[in-house]
């Protein structure tokens, strides 16, 4: 629960500094006093939308921290666990500060924070139930909420709206598939008919490489053989003048020599080696002669795959020695459309899984939904009943939804209502007036209370339009919803203030030519006199003091 609330130099507030109790604070004060600001204060801290008119004129800023009880509120302590700012204390501080040029910073637990941090935690911490949200009550999606929340199976219906949106998320992918069904198989004929051209020629990885290389030998294999029959005789022993004969020769002159230097071994050894190499390379360029073919036919055969090869390669505007990899290619997308039939069939089953899953949870969401409904019937007639409306009837009336798998469940919530004996059951929206609608919103969220689990809540001039009589009613209804949460309302009706179990007087004063408002909680004596000032106006007597008593005691 909000436990305080500091505030300096916001609006006409100068400093402010209050310690806030749980049950219900009334607050009231003179039209113009600006009741608002308390309310305003609050929301512009956790995170509402700030301008730089709202800090006081004069001021470099505005500056308002909350801080909050959450000793019995084991989410708002886990959300802080996981932004790693809990404390050991059970308390969470919320400040923030507005510059006079409209920016701000925002802190949590000393921290600074971001905006939307701070609105997430403030959705755990607060609710403004104001004459908006009264008007929120007409919209169809608020009514299956309601409806939801007081059933108690949220999660349910997440289920149901996640099982939905995987079925229309399947839908459209099978779609998509049977719509290309045609393009596919032109597709894959064509693919067909390359494949078929490309797996005649056999062409295996590299093959072009070498088969480029071959034929370019073939072509010079006259020359080739010229110059290797001339490699063989320049290194024969059969010439006189052959390079074998030389390096003999120069060997039997360093041996000439052997036995006066030492080295001439070294050099006859080299001489050696190479003679070695000599005709080793001999042997070699011998068996390359004798292996080397100038077969025509074989010519031909080459020349014919290389031009086969290149006009392929010309055919699908690709180099030659990239055919290999393209008949992959071809062979790869050929085969994922050849499995699309079968992908298909994979997701139309799927989806007859999930639409049998929803199917199941739906109806379960159904029943739940029409025992929900039977029960908070019964709660909102009994409680806009004793508003004043003595001939009020609500009705929750579970429409069959046309839309398939909706993400809703399988019927639409619409309220009815109906507020003389002589009407029938009609939506809100068409027969409602702003007094009852203000009630009828009242009654819904006392029906609700105990399934919310935020500690302080905040109405927001809700008795408006309202008479003395239901006035007192809709006071007693909020005293006891502050039983149990820390409530705040800003009301004009004096038998709703009497109801309060704390009551906080907003006024106005001037210094000068400078505005100021301030806040205070009232004593006993105190609070009778504002009472008695709501009753009859400025001017006090004793007969309003006596009204006001009489008021409180009723209260």
């Amino acid at each position: 629960m909000l436990t305080q609330i500091h505030i300096r130099d916001l609006a006409t507030i100068e400093e402010l500094r209050l310690h806030l109790h749980q049950g219900n604070t009334m607050i009231t004060g003179e039209t113009g006093a600006g009741k608002s600001i308390f309310i305003e204060a609050i929301e512009l801290t956790l995170g509402g939308r700030a301008s730089q008119n709202i800090v006081r004129p004069g001021k470099e800023k505005a500056d308002i921290s909350l801080c909050f009880d959450i000793t019995n509120f084991p989410k708002v302590i886990q959300r802080l666990k996981n932004m790693d700012l809990y404390q050991e204390a059970p308390e969470c501080i919320i400040r923030r500060v507005i510059t006079h040029d409209g920016r701000s910073r925002c802190y949590i637990n000393g921290s600074p924070a971001t905006v939307q941090l701070v609105k997430e935690l403030g959705e755990l911490l607060f609710h403004l139930h104001g004459q908006h949200e009264q008007q929120v009550l007409l919209k169809a999606e608020t009514q299956r909420e309601m409806l939801d929340r007081f059933a108690d199976h949220l999660p349910l219906a997440a289920q149901v709206k996640q099982l939905a949106d995987e079925w229309k998320q399947l839908d459209h992918t099978v779609y998509t598939l049977r719509e290309k069904t045609l393009q596919r198989l032109e597709r894959s004929d064509y693919l067909h008919f390359q494949l078929e051209e490309l797996q005649t020629v056999s062409l295996q990885p590299g093959e072009w490489e070498t088969l480029s290389a071959e034929h370019h030998r073939l072509l010079h294999a006259e020359e080739l053989m010229r110059h290797v029959q001339q490699a063989i005789r320049q290194l024969s022993e059969e010439e006189q003048q052959n390079a074998l004969a030389f390096l003999n020769t120069v060997r039997k002159t360093l041996e000439s020599i052997q036995a006066v230097e030492p080295k001439a071994n070294e050099w006859i050894g080299v001489i050696n080696s190479i003679i070695i190499q000599l005709s080793d390379l001999t042997s070699e360029l011998q068996s390359y002669l004798e292996q080397t073919d100038l077969d025509p036919e074989k010519v031909q055969s080459i020349e014919a795959r290389v031009s086969h090869l290149f006009n392929l390669s010309r055919k699908h505007k690709i180099p030659p020695q990239e055919l290999a990899a393209f008949k992959e290619r071809l062979t790869g997308e050929l085969d994922a459309l050849n499995s699309s039939d079968e992908t298909l069939a994979q997701l139309e089953a799927q989806q007859k899984t999930v639409a049998k899953e929803y199917q199941a949870l739906a109806e379960k969401l159904s029943l739940s939904r029409k025992k929900a409904a039977a029960k908070l019937e019964k709660e909102m007639t009994a409680t806009i009943r004793s508003l004043s409306l003595p001939h009020g009837e609500f009705k929750i009336e579970l429409e069959k939804e046309t839309q398939s798998l909706s993400v809703h469940g399988l019927e639409k919530i619409v309220f009815l209502i109906k507020t003389n004996p002589d009407q029938t059951l009609q939506p809100l929206a068409k027969v409602i007036s702003g007094g009852e609608l203000s009630r009828l919103s009242l009654a819904a969220h006392l029906a609700l209370a105990h399934r919310t689990t935020i500690p302080t809540l905040v109405f927001d001039e809700v008795d408006t339009g309202l008479s003395g009589a239901t006035a007192e009613k809709i006071g007693k209804l909020l005293r006891k919803l502050g039983e149990a949460y820390q409530v705040f309302c800003v009301t004009h009706q004096p038998q709703v203030a009497a109801c309060g179990h704390h009551h906080l007087l907003v006024e106005k004063y001037f210094i000068e030519k400078s505005t100021y408002s301030r806040l205070r909680l009232l004593n006993d004596e105190e609070k009778t006199r504002e009472i008695a000032r709501m009753l009859g106006g400025e001017k006090i007597t004793e007969k309003t003091l006596a009204h006001a008593r009489e008021v409180l005691q009723g209260a």
